[in-house]
């Protein structure tokens, strides 16, 4: 998949989902709006992200995650300018640190060097 570009207009949304249970409290959806990042933050996010995005899938795919018991994390990206948006799968078993912990403590990850 092509790299989205993070232009100001774009906002970030990341959720985990799946389970045997619906659980809204541990789904921990987070909201990243790009135009209130610092440039180092936005650099941070766009790295975290190149990392994870090769990692998923759209949705409706015959192997996308969210099969049976399988957690995965959804991540949408959306412009306002845009009539174009990014929603990808990633099983939680293949995302890496960097993104697990971005969805953890949202943009208090990109915060930290």
């Amino acid at each position: 998949m092509n790299e989205p570009e993070l232009t100001d207009d774009a906002v970030v949304e990341l959720a985990r989902e799946g389970g045997l249970a619906f659980m809204p409290k541990l789904s921990g959806k987070r909201r990243i709006v790009i135009a209130q990042l610092s440039n180092e933050q936005r650099q941070r996010l766009v790295e975290i992200l190149h990392q994870a995005l090769p990692l998923g899938q759209p949705p409706g795919q015959p192997d996308s995650p969210g099969r049976g018991d399988q957690r995965f994390y959804r991540v949408q990206i959306t412009w306002t300018t845009q009539p174009t948006d990014v929603l990808l799968l990633i099983p939680e078993s293949k995302a890496p640190p960097s993104f697990i912990d971005l969805w953890r403590e949202g943009e208090g990850c990109i915060c930290k060097s």
